[in-house]
């Protein structure tokens, strides 16, 4: 039930040895920490603190009510329970184990990495001013790729719910047809979702997907009509067993009397393609993140195509947006994410963006896995146009696609 959580247990002593940093202790109160969903798995619901040293060490300091959680998940090597004096029993730990410096789960940067509140800081510095004289570093440079480095069980995890993913995209859009509105269209993906037991990957819930006709923005699905001639845009996410896919697929809507898309329709998605080609060309570990925005961003503007207006691709794991390494520009607003390297065992999206001013819109969004000598697709790659072709003959929905 727990194997992730041992696979990340042991990777954070692999890094606090290699980083020479003598403990790690995360602080939390009722799971409020988020890196516990990755590392425990446990929710607690009194304070608690856990302790993962690099002589591999791995203790939980707990209330009663929790412990019984904690000891069967055997995750621990031993379970502290106090009986109302978190503080007490910390000192008492902490002055068995005699660190030379801490690692907190506090960051600038990264929010995932950012568990600690102020005010729980200050208490742990009260806490143990007498008992400890070191230094508290962040855990940012490790924790951070706890997160982005994916173990063996969680790229199967996410692969799974990619497959899913891709069933139900299979499945409406035999569904679709002109006419409908965004909401009606976002619907059909519920109802798979539910026939399948899953739920959206955004938000844990039945929810719609992305959907946009128009108004092209992060936003929930609207009443506008689709009709022939269209292009929609739909971004889609499902979780299973704690991870997410993230895939965007954008299909056309046939005019009636039309034998295929507009020429200048096809030409996009095929610059998409290209564009989505480079990108994953240039993955393979040690390659900087912004190196392979670059490679999709200076093919549009060489191509005389529009700049990408946001990064490539982000990570994900247990969210869409799974922080970490991004493959963005090197812009202020990205901060240093652009510039970390990347390493076997991340997931990527890749989703070089297009938006003509004559209306054309393209979001083709690709998962792939970082490997030791490249990148592997775990999405079924889009390699044709997806169109919707309405034969008003037989009344009924013909779903085609055309080749690169």
């Amino acid at each position: 039930m727990y194997q992730v959580q041992r696979e990340k247990l042991n990777q954070s002593i692999d890094f606090l040895r290699e980083l020479d940093i003598d403990m790690w202790l995360i602080l939390t109160s009722e799971g409020s920490d988020p890196c516990i969903p990755l590392m425990t798995g446990v929710g607690t619901v009194g304070p608690g603190v856990f302790i993962i040293t690099k002589e591999g060490e791995k203790l939980a300091l707990c209330s009663s009510i929790d412990a019984q959680d904690l000891e069967e998940s055997e995750l621990f090597d031993t379970v502290y329970k106090h009986s109302g004096s978190l503080a007490d029993l910390l000192v008492d730990v902490i002055k068995k184990i005699n660190p030379s410096n801490i690692a907190l789960n506090v960051s600038e940067e990264e929010y995932l990495a950012d568990g600690l509140t102020a005010g729980r800081f200050r208490w742990l510095q009260k806490t143990l001013n007498q008992v400890f004289k070191g230094d508290y570093v962040s855990s940012q440079p490790f924790l951070t790729l706890i997160r982005s480095i994916k173990s063996e069980t969680e790229i199967n995890r996410i692969e799974k719910a990619v497959k899913v993913t891709e069933e139900i995209y299979k499945e409406v859009f035999t569904q679709m047809k002109a006419g409908m509105t965004e909401i009606e269209l976002g619907s059909l993906f519920v109802n798979e979702m539910e026939r399948r037991g899953v739920v959206n990957g955004i938000d844990r819930n039945l929810s719609l997907p992305i959907v946009l006709k128009e108004n092209i923005a992060h936003r929930g699905p609207s009443d506008a009509v689709v009709e022939e001639g269209d292009l929609v845009i739909f971004d889609f996410s499902v979780e299973v067993d704690g991870y997410v896919s993230d895939i965007a697929r954008t299909v056309y809507f046939m005019k009636e009397g039309e034998s295929e898309p507009p020429k200048e329709i096809q030409e996009a998605f095929s610059a998409v393609h290209e564009a989505i080609t480079k990108a994953a060309e240039m993955i393979k570990p040690g390659v900087k993140g912004y190196e392979v925005d670059s490679a999709s961003r200076s093919y549009y503007v060489s191509s005389g195509y529009p700049e990408i207006t946001h990064a490539t691709g982000h990570q994900i794991g247990r969210d869409t947006h799974d922080g970490g390494i991004l493959l963005g520009p090197r812009w202020k607003r990205y901060g240093n994410a652009p510039y970390g390297e990347l390493k076997e065992g991340m997931v990527f999206t890749i989703e070089p963006t297009l938006f003509l001013d004559n209306g054309i819109h393209f979001i083709v969004e690709e998962n792939v896995v970082v490997t030791s000598n490249g990148v592997k697709y775990l999405t079924e790659r889009q390699n044709e146009l997806i169109y919707i072709h309405t034969n008003r003959k037989e009344g009924k929905e013909i779903l085609e696609k055309i080749p690169d």
